[in-house]
């Protein structure tokens, strides 16, 4: 049997797509399963309701709303650009138009699922990592910390940055920071805190070397001198232990969050956090605002007061009666 004719075109999409790694290989799974669904129902060329009826199937086998919404959105890309495309790849009438258009895809909220750094862990790791410095690699870790609890550096832009891209104009130190993979990939200049500027001034003092890369390792360098895809995964472990912050379940990516909920706990705006994180739209931005508001909602403690009637003013009366209907105890409490 000839293999579906979606499966080659589902490859000429993502080879033309600057997806990430894990990205390639969640789509192509995704691709997969639509294509095998495709072909068992003898389907050359899709609806919207074929569509329709896999997500529906798909539902109906116990697959998640987090997992349909990334089908959906996958598939939603695949049959754009085949749309768009289809004179250009001589494509059957089939793919002439966006099947997937009326189809709106169920809104998937985000929600922060990784521990958040508290103000005195904050703090802790700062000066911990500070008042210890010894050789080369603890000034690097303490600057690497110091960007991203304040800046909100995320790992890919702690590994790309690049020497050059640090500056320090009228004694503000300033870095140029990748946002984006791929081609769609650019630079966006980022203002740093006088202690982060500091930490990183006196780490570059210590490089005599022509590394190229802002952050490198001389134990354990990769191929073109940047540091390797293990790095985080050895020194945040290993600095959160002598810090005595381990067990915690934080990642470099707490550290992200961290700056984001610290930024709007000072007063800062919606916007202000957004431009912050680098975040493209504001609604990724949102998420830590939620974040805060359950925090500051009380509502557990009402719950318990309510129970405990620890509510001023607040009294309580129990009748105990026997078979008769008489009252045998009174308790107020």
């Amino acid at each position: 049997m000839n293999p579906h004719p979606l499966l080659a075109l589902s490859r000429i999409y993502l080879q033309n797509q600057s997806f990430s790694v894990s990205t390639l290989k969640t789509y192509r799974i995704v691709f997969q399963q639509y294509i095998n669904y495709l072909t068992e129902n003898k389907i050359e060329f899709a609806t919207t309701r074929d569509v329709i009826n896999y997500r529906e199937h798909k539902r109906s086998l116990g697959y998640s709303s987090p997992w349909l919404y990334i089908q959906i959105s996958a598939l939603k890309g695949l049959y754009r650009y085949l749309r768009l495309h289809h004179s250009r790849l001589g494509l059957p009438q089939g793919y002439a138009y966006d099947l997937m258009k009326p189809i709106k895809n169920g809104a998937m909220k985000p929600t922060l699922k990784k521990p958040i750094l508290s103000y005195t862990q904050a703090k802790q790791l700062l000066l911990h990592t500070k008042t210890h410095r010894q050789s080369f690699w603890h000034y690097r870790d303490h600057a690497i910390l110091y960007l991203m609890i304040t800046s909100g550096l995320s790992v890919y832009e702690v590994v790309h940055a690049l020497r050059i891209d640090y500056t320090v104009s009228e004694g503000i130190g300033m870095l140029r920071v990748m946002a984006g993979k791929g081609k769609k990939r650019a630079k966006d200049w980022l203002k740093l805190s006088s202690g982060a500027n500091i930490a990183l001034q006196e780490y570059l003092t210590l490089r005599k070397d022509d590394n190229p890369y802002l952050f490198i390792s001389r134990r354990h360098p990769s191929r073109n001198g940047a540091l390797s895809r293990t790095f985080f995964r050895d020194m945040l472990p290993r600095v959160l232990k002598d810090c005595g912050l381990d067990g915690l379940g934080i990642t470099p990516h707490c550290l992200r969050h961290s700056a984001a909920i610290f930024n709007l706990e000072r007063g800062g705006s919606l916007e202000q956090t957004r431009q912050l994180m680098r975040h493209k739209e504001i609604s990724s931005t949102l998420v830590y605002q939620d974040y805060l508001n359950r925090l500051k909602d009380d509502s557990e403690a009402a719950i318990e007061r309510m129970l405990l009637s620890e509510r001023e003013g607040l009294v309580y009366d129990s009748f105990w009666f026997d078979w008769d209907g008489d009252c045998l105890k009174h308790i107020r409490f």
